[in-house]
């Protein structure tokens, strides 16, 4: 006891205000969160109470003196939960504008101020072209940064939920003065605390004395019945310990009397809640693929940035231009029999209704615990409960209590002028205790054979995954027991032995139909179902073979007392070992205990829950999914995702449309990607060729932040493929893969940029300039003072008038990419199928490509925007120039797609495009 009150001890100084220990915060909070992953060993809870008595330094009938509460108070600080360490929103709002792709945005919105700066210090008559296309780029950072900020903001709000369950005044004994306005927060161990009815309990407390007092724990551990709690002896597992009351639950029966043995972040709760706000949520599988892209595209980027530099500079191009190049390739790149009637069951539908603590209401309704409504309302389709009671009013009654493991109560049959008593509970209890049994018409003496045939029942039962209740009852002998008879529950002055057995009933709260064969359908996309509950064993075993989790009797159990006898080793092996496992009997730091060793195994790991016990787990998962309609606000708070039907058969939706969803991203990436060729290949080919700029800056940004985002965003609207549920989960094929890079930049990227390059080369010779004649030409092209560059038929052009057409050209390659990215947007709906097979019945990706070619139209035909985009307004004829291209990237792709599904020339498309 000693060393474990110590080691207790030290914990509590860990968790004491001020940083006790020194730490800096960071490593304070890491401490606290190992030691609260920890199951900690007490016998708080075991030892005497007189010697706990002396352990806490309080008095069993004074409790505390003021002066000792306040110094244990200002020690360990207020009975409170204590929020992680976290940063300050200036820097979550930083990390928030900082990170990823909006790194590269910034670069390139610094370079392109820079160039500004440097071009307006210069140059009398400097354009404005890269003042604006910085502020554009700064806007787009900050509206992406608001909105990552906003996202990371709302999960800094899990420990208030936690600190909403928690009652503000306790009922609070010191100095033998009962004080019923006593704050919360002021408790400390060792204080006095009395609870009744609707009271929350206000820490976590060793009963001393009580009567029929009962608590609530659903929130804290997912029991939907409420448990008695006395002072009996204690269990172990001081969460199953029945001497113990916890923070936050509530009383929902009689009063006690107990003594704070816990407060603040130690107690149940505070654990719980500790681990939920200090445990860094897993990124789900797709935030990992999208961080991936980013870190190869950013790399990427930066590297064919710096490329592109060097080369420019080694080829003589200014500074000026250079940086306007960089700034190009960057932006480019960031994309659920009636009974026959008789006497036996008219007595049992007269206990049942007697022998309840449920209340039924004038419409009636039924308010009561879980299982006794269940119960109360089975009887009301048979008789008129409301009747009987009123027909046997109560005049006694003993709580059920775990001790006992029944409920008795003394009726007054009001026409016979005698008393019954009626009993429930326990059925080893209630057996012990009948000599008879009520048959159709008699009744009979419990022999050993009808004993052996009851206990038979009850283990058949058992194994249905039911909670098994008996009944029975007890006329009274009216000349013993007359009707001014004072009845003592105290000192029991009745019989409680030689009664009737009425009947065994088996309460069973059924899966819906649908979850069976939703088990069946996401075990047939490759995934694997475990259950974790807090049920006994065998009900657990039982809920698992009918729901389809277990498919045998061999299904391996492990119980929490088995778990803290594992090493993580071990517990890794158990779970490579046997495919289907359920857990019984976890507590909340096992359950996230079993998340991690299966995250450790390399799985991606999805946790649903309802209740606060859930909460560390549903934080530290792949994928968070707490119940919308039973689940507590705390749950909701820490889960990725609300099961609005709280239905099993929804989440087989989920795993559907989640892999859907996955598809269309890929569908997307693919779709933005392409245009990044026709992008970055003209800027190649101006420094390498000396060519004029076939594609400026601003078209680029027209491209990426315009006509390509609606299409983009479109292709998630796209229908679930056919074999989406029949593949197995991803294990190696990433968001973006070789096989994607392959097709985007090494065939359907190339035919774009040919249909750019083409419309650019015919503008041109339409205007005198040939091919020929371009390759070498940027030098007096670019030079403003020479202003009689000679075209292919002998014609001098001005600076003024190169500029132009050079606007109309690159104006005419962005026409070109919008109309191949129109027909990339069509290919890109299907990986696999034929267009013909799947349509055009997305009416969003329709309306974006029509989006798509009137905003071109806007940017090149409206006076002021085509000024600010650096457009022309381009004659109708050069629309066409990109059709024949775009033919034949509609035909290639279709060809290729069938090579895929039929394994055309050894597979050969399937291993180089099919991603």
């Amino acid at each position: 006891m000693n060393s474990r009150s110590s080691s207790l001890s030290s914990i509590s100084d860990l968790f004491r205000p001020n940083n006790p220990k020194g730490l800096r915060s960071r490593d304070l909070s890491s401490t606290r969160l190992s030691v609260l992953k920890k199951e900690i060993q007490t016998d708080i809870h075991l030892i005497p109470l007189k010697e706990l008595f002396v352990l806490l330094g309080t008095d069993p009938v004074q409790g505390l003196s003021l002066a000792r509460a306040t110094e244990l108070l200002e020690y360990y600080g207020p009975n409170t939960l204590t929020p992680a360490t976290q940063y300050g929103w200036p820097k979550v709002l930083f990390r928030s504008l900082c990170t990823g792709f909006s790194i590269l945005i910034w670069l390139g919105a610094s370079l392109c101020l820079i160039a500004y700066f440097i071009e307006t210090s210069s140059k009398p008559n400097a354009s404005h072209d890269n003042l604006y296309l910085g502020c554009v780029l700064i806007a787009v950072d900050i509206i992406c940064g608001l909105f990552s900020f906003y996202q990371k903001y709302k999960s800094s709000k899990i420990m208030k939920t936690f600190n909403s369950m928690i009652p503000q005044y306790s009922t609070c004994i010191r100095d033998g003065i009962l004080n019923s306005e006593t704050l919360v927060r002021d408790l400390v161990k060792g204080d006095l605390v009395k609870v009744k009815i609707g009271d929350v309990i206000p820490a976590d407390i060793r009963i001393i004395d009580s009567k029929g007092f009962k608590v609530d724990n659903s929130s804290l551990t997912g029991e939907s019945v409420a448990v008695p709690r006395s002072n009996s002896e204690g269990t172990p597992n001081i969460l199953e310990s029945p001497n113990v009351a916890f923070f936050s639950t509530q009383c929902v029966e009689g009063w006690a009397l107990g003594v704070v043995i816990c407060c603040g972040d130690l107690t149940a709760l505070g654990r719980v809640a500790g681990l939920a706000a200090r445990l860094q949520p897993a990124p789900s599988p797709l935030s990992r693929e999208i961080k991936r892209f980013m870190q190869y595209v950013s790399v990427f980027a930066l590297g064919l940035g710096l490329f592109i530099a060097s080369s420019s500079i080694a080829m003589g191009y200014p500074f000026m231009q250079t940086t306007v190049f960089v700034i190009g390739i960057i932006v480019a790149n960031v994309p659920e029999d009636l009974l026959r009637f008789n006497s036996a069951f008219i007595a049992l539908i007269n206990c049942g209704a007697l022998c309840s603590l449920a209340t039924i209401k004038t419409t009636g309704e039924v308010y009561g615990d879980a299982s006794e409504t269940a119960i109360l309302n089975f009887f009301s389709k048979y008789d008129d409960l409301k009747s009987i009671r009123k027909k046997y009013p109560k005049i006694a009654e003993i709580p059920f209590n775990s001790v006992n493991k029944y409920q008795v109560s003394i009726h007054e049959h009001s026409e016979a002028s005698n008393y019954i008593v009626v009993m429930k509970g326990a059925p080893e209890c209630i057996l012990a205790r009948c000599t008879s049994i009520a048959l159709d018409k008699s009744n009979a003496d419990m022999t050993i054979e009808i004993r052996n045939a009851a206990e038979m029942a009850c283990e058949n039962l058992a194994k249905t995954g039911e909670r098994i209740l008996a009944f029975a009852d007890l006329l009274l002998d009216y000349t013993e027991y007359p009707l001014n008879y004072k009845f003592d529950t105290d000192n029991v002055n009745f019989p409680l032995q030689k009664l009737r057995l009425l009947a065994i009933v088996g309460l069973m709260d059924p899966p819906r139909k649908e979850v069976r064969r939703s088990i069946e359908r996401v075990r047939e996309a490759g995934v694997r179902v475990m259950m974790v509950t807090g049920d006994h064993p065998a009900t657990a075993r039982a809920v698992a073979l009918d729901v389809g989790i277990a498919t045998t009797e061999k299904c391996h159990i492990l119980t929490g007392s088995d778990l803290r006898n594992m090493t993580p080793d071990l517990l890794h092996w158990t779970l490579d070992k046997h495919y289907e496992i359920v857990f019984a009997r976890t507590s909340p730091t096992q359950k996230l205990q079993i998340v991690e060793a299966c995250q450790r195994g390399g799985e991606v790991v999805a946790v649903t829950g309802d209740g606060v016990n859930d909460a560390p787990a549903l934080r530290r998962a792949d994928i968070g999914i707490s119940m919308g309609i039973t689940g507590s606000q705390v749950s909701k708070q820490t889960a990725d995702i609300i099961l609005m039907d709280d239905n099993f058969a929804t989440l087989v939706t989920g795993i559907e449309e989640g892999r859907k969803i996955f598809d269309n991203l890929k569908k997307s990436v693919c779709y933005i990607l392409i245009s990044n060729v026709p992008e970055i290949l003209p800027v190649l080919v101006f420094i390498l060729f000396s060519i004029p700029l076939p594609l400026g800056v601003m078209t680029i940004l027209c491209v990426d932040l315009g006509t390509d985002m609606w299409p983009a965003v479109s292709l998630a609207h796209e229908p679930a493929e056919s074999d989406v549920m029949t593949r197995a989960p991803r294990s190696s094929d990433p968001l973006v893969s070789s096989r994607m890079l392959a097709l985007v930049y090494g065939h359907l990227g190339l035919i774009e940029f040919a249909a750019g390059l083409f419309s650019y080369f015919i503008v041109m010779a339409e205007h005198g300039f040939y091919p020929a004649e371009l390759f070498g030409i940027r030098r007096r092209w670019d030079n403003e003072a020479v202003n009689d560059v000679r075209d292919s038929l002998g014609q001098d052009w001005t600076y003024a008038e190169r500029k132009e057409l050079e606007r109309a050209c690159q104006t005419t390659y962005f026409v070109a990419v919008v109309v191949m990215q129109v027909t990339n947007g069509i290919i890109c709906k299907t990986r696999y199928n034929s267009l013909f097979h799947v349509g055009l019945r997305n009416k969003v990706l329709n309306v974006g490509l029509v989006f798509e070619l009137a905003l071109s139209c806007l940017i090149c035909y409206t006076p002021g925007i085509n000024n600010f985009f650096r457009t022309y307004p381009l004659r109708w004829r050069w629309w066409l120039l990109a059709l024949p291209f775009s033919m034949l990237m509609f035909i290639f792709d279709e060809f290729r797609k069938y090579c895929i599904r039929k394994e055309l020339f050894g597979g050969w498309f399937n291993k180089l495009t099919y991603y």
